[in-house]
């Protein structure tokens, strides 16, 4: 693999998490009450081939049913960090310990890539993603021109990593607005359609949410489970990939592709060989 794109429709959460009383979330679902809400009307027809439904087997979401054969490597993910704020699963996500120092595999992907590898983030202004000094960042105010430059940059070929963090689905669930989230979601899942045909055979595509916010609950961010698909366009027989203990998998996995320098105390634990 030369390429990881990471989708991030942020506020996207599967159901409480296990440490959810903690946090004031106790049956917390963003994605099923949306769904209960809406009704029939809620289909995400791309991330259910994908396995978004099948991360619920046996507590299915309304209109997002599991599948047989899922296109991709499905999971959830337990958040770590004690903290639950808006941005404390992002550093999760990205950040690891390298041999040195705490780093962040957004810029260590540039730094040890001896000038092969980019890193590219699209995202609305965030004080944590601007402040990454080697990645070029690409300012999007809404989910619509966030989707129009990832499209431009997927489909110029490079080496590194490409990271899309939407605010619309955010947005929506901060106003308690159902069907806005509802219509967000689609927008995605209309959006993911046509990512998956541009993306390239050593090209990896993980969707995943930075943090849960369920709109029909006064606590935010939610503490809950949150979705991981990860989809290979050479292999597209995806299974299980289990819940997963930290955002910082994700990282890990990043660690594994680019052969970066990390620690033996590193918390996450890569994935990238359950992708074969």
């Amino acid at each position: 693999m030369k390429r990881v794109i990471i989708v991030d429709p942020s506020s996207l959460g599967v159901g409480e998490a296990s440490d959810a009383a903690k946090f004031n979330s106790v049956s917390a679902d963003m994605l099923g009450h949306i769904a209960n809400k809406v009704g029939g009307r809620f289909k995400l027809p791309t991330l259910t081939r994908l396995g978004l439904g099948n991360i619920r087997f046996g507590n299915p979401v309304v209109g997002i049913s599991p599948v047989e054969a899922p296109l991709g490597f499905f999971g959830k993910v337990q958040v770590a960090t004690n903290r639950n704020n808006l941005n404390s699963g992002l550093r999760e996500m990205f950040d690891y310990q390298s041999a040195v120092r705490v780093t962040s595999a957004i810029d260590s992907l540039v730094y040890q890539g001896n000038g092969v590898n980019r890193s590219v983030v699209i995202s609305t202004y965030d004080s944590y993603i601007f402040n990454q000094d080697l990645s070029t960042i690409l300012p999007a105010n809404n989910d619509v021109k966030a989707f129009k430059t990832l499209h431009q940059q997927v489909v110029t070929p490079s080496n590194g990593l490409i990271y899309m963090r939407l605010n619309g689905l955010q947005a929506c669930c901060k106003q308690a607005d159902i069907e806005g989230c509802a219509k967000s979601l689609r927008f995605v899942d209309q959006q993911l359609a046509q990512l998956i045909n541009e993306l390239y055979s050593t090209d990896l595509l993980l969707i995943t949410s930075s943090f849960a916010n369920d709109p029909t609950y006064s606590t935010t961010p939610t503490r809950e489970y949150l979705p991981l698909i990860a989809y290979v366009p050479s292999n597209s027989e995806g299974h299980s990939l289990g819940v997963r203990k930290s955002l910082a998998d994700v990282a890990a996995t990043l660690v594994d592709i680019f052969n970066l320098d990390a620690s033996a105390a590193f918390i996450g634990s890569s994935f990238l060989g359950e992708l074969t």
